[in-house]
Parts: C-alpha cells; sequence; structure tokens
C-alpha cells in the first residue's frame, strides 16, 4: 500500500496532489497500521510529467493499492496498468483515519482522472 502525504507520521494527513506530494507511505497492506516506510516523492520539485515519474515510483514499490486526492491522467494511466487499486481520501484525513476507512470500504476507488475525493461520500459511508 501506498499513501500520499505531506510528513513522515501516522498523524500526517493524506496529500490531494498525487504527483507533488512531498512523501509516501509505503506499508503493508494486509497491516497497514504496523510499521511504514517513509520516501521522498522523487520528482516533488518536477516541472511537467510528474505523475508519471511518480507512478512509475510507486509502482516499483510493487504496491497493490494506492491512497492519494486525485490523479492526473497519465499517472492514472500508468496505475491502472500496473494494476494498483488507487482511491480517493480527502486531505482532511490522517494517514490512520485513511487506513481504517480504506479497511472498512469507505474510500472511493478512483475511476477518473482529477476526480477530487467528495468528504460526503467517506463521511455517509460510515
Amino acid at each position: 500500500m501506498a499513501i500520499s502525504t505531506g510528513g513522515c507520521d501516522f498523524s500526517n494527513f493524506v496529500y490531494a496532489r498525487f504527483g507533488r506530494s512531498p512523501y509516501f507511505l509505503f506499508c503493508d497492506s494486509d497491516d497497514p497500521q504496523g510499521t511504514g516506510d517513509y520516501k521522498a516523492n522523487p520528482s516533488v520539485l518536477g516541472i511537467d510529467g510528474a505523475g508519471i515519474v511518480v507512478a512509475d515510483f510507486v509502482a516499483k514499490e510493487k504496491v497493490d493499492v494506492l491512497i492519494t486526492g486525485r490523479l492526473g491522467v497519465n499517472a492514472l494511466k500508468v496505475i491502472k496498468a500496473m494494476n494498483i487499486l488507487a482511491y480517493n481520501a480527502p486531505e482532511t484525513m490522517t494517514l490512520t483515519e485513511a487506513i481504517v476507512a480504506w479497511k472498512e470500504g469507505r474510500l472511493t476507488q478512483i475511476h477518473e482522472s482529477g476526480a477530487r475525493p467528495n468528504t460526503m461520500d467517506v463521511q455517509n459511508n460510515v
């Protein structure tokens, strides 16, 4: 599992922009609240094509699930091609809250690029 984030702690929030996320939490999707490995985004300061670079970076970590705010067109193509299931989480959600929401089936799967998380959908599925 990978989650876009602005910091290196489970209490940090989900970062809305996948390609510009400062960090990613990589953890076991079977035990996501166990230990996690935080890695800096290799393309955080990139000008164009950051989404593709970051999607490739995430795919090389062999994740099966991605939680983020939204994906650009090209990033979504790479994520789908690598059979990674991507989910929306609002940027008001901590990493811990996002993991719990995912495990409980309360996050919406991303099927379209640029889709912003709908906090009402997440809240209504409690």
